[in-house]
């Protein structure tokens, strides 16, 4: 496990070097934050709530959301479909090591500096310069495990896609349609509150909602009781569990079919 951790920590610092990339991020954040603001202010100039959302819980939502979206972005499938390319996968594999766990704790890296580079100081600009008001309730107790098993389900996403390259010599037409779903039903472009009842119903089921949406409505309505946060829960921790395990069987057989040219 110590040579798991020396991965995630030499990870953080690559992306420590990268400063000006984050500088821009976070200008791109404000700016974000500042048109979404007057946006929804608009929206709500003539009710007080919208599909049961008032404007502070639905500007928490999109605000932080867009923090999240980028706390969660692994880029594990660009990552690995470039290294199985260009044949740097051969290194890993002839290592004393567990590649999936040596792809997850890589990422974990990046996760600890995206959180301290750019959610935190939104969430700061969110209470101090927008004056948004965060509730306290159960949810909040639940949002980092909550936001854990989102990373960890959005990683699995990634990494499948990118263990395709296996089998295909670019995954750029599949990571795109996977984008594209991905933002869409999980809630991460609008609430899935304004999605159609029974849309809704079989969004939640799915794992995409497990990524965004999920952690969100914990922070941006958390005094619910229990009862409804808890099954929330329960699907991240399920969809986490069917993703490792299909994810290990396919990189299992995806392997076998690894060919490598060079000299």
């Amino acid at each position: 496990m110590r040579g798991y951790l020396a991965v995630m920590r030499g990870s953080f610092m690559v992306s420590v070097v990268y400063r000006f990339g984050f500088l821009f991020t976070i200008l791109g954040n404000i700016i974000y934050l500042s048109v979404a603001f007057f946006l929804w202010k608009s929206i709500y100039r003539s009710s007080d709530t919208i599909r049961g959302l008032t404007f502070n819980e639905t500007f928490i939502y999109v605000g932080l959301g867009s923090a999240i979206f980028i706390l969660l972005k692994t880029y594990v499938d660009w990552i690995l479909n470039f290294e199985i390319r260009e044949g740097a996968i051969a290194s890993y594999l002839i290592k004393p090591i567990d590649f999936g766990l040596y792809t997850l704790f890589a990422s974990f890296g990046s996760l600890l500096m995206n959180l301290a580079a750019i959610t935190i100081p939104t969430l700061i600009m969110l209470i101090f310069v927008f004056k948004v008001e965060f509730v306290l309730g159960p949810g909040l107790i639940i949002f980092p495990l909550s936001l854990f098993m989102a990373f960890l389900v959005s990683f699995y996403i990634d990494y499948f896609v990118g263990l395709l390259g296996f089998h295909s010599e670019s995954v750029w037409g599949l990571s795109t349609v996977k984008e594209i779903i991905v933002t869409v039903f999980s809630g991460a472009l609008i609430p899935l509150h304004f999605f159609p009842e029974a849309l809704q119903k079989v969004l939640l089921w799915l794992p995409f909602q497990a990524i965004y949406h999920t952690p969100l409505m914990m922070i941006t309505r958390p005094d619910q009781s229990w009862n409804i946060f808890l099954p929330m829960l329960f699907v991240q921790i399920f969809w986490v569990v069917i993703l490792f395990i299909a994810t290990r069987l396919f990189y299992n057989q995806a392997i076998k079919v690894l060919r490598i040219s060079g000299g």
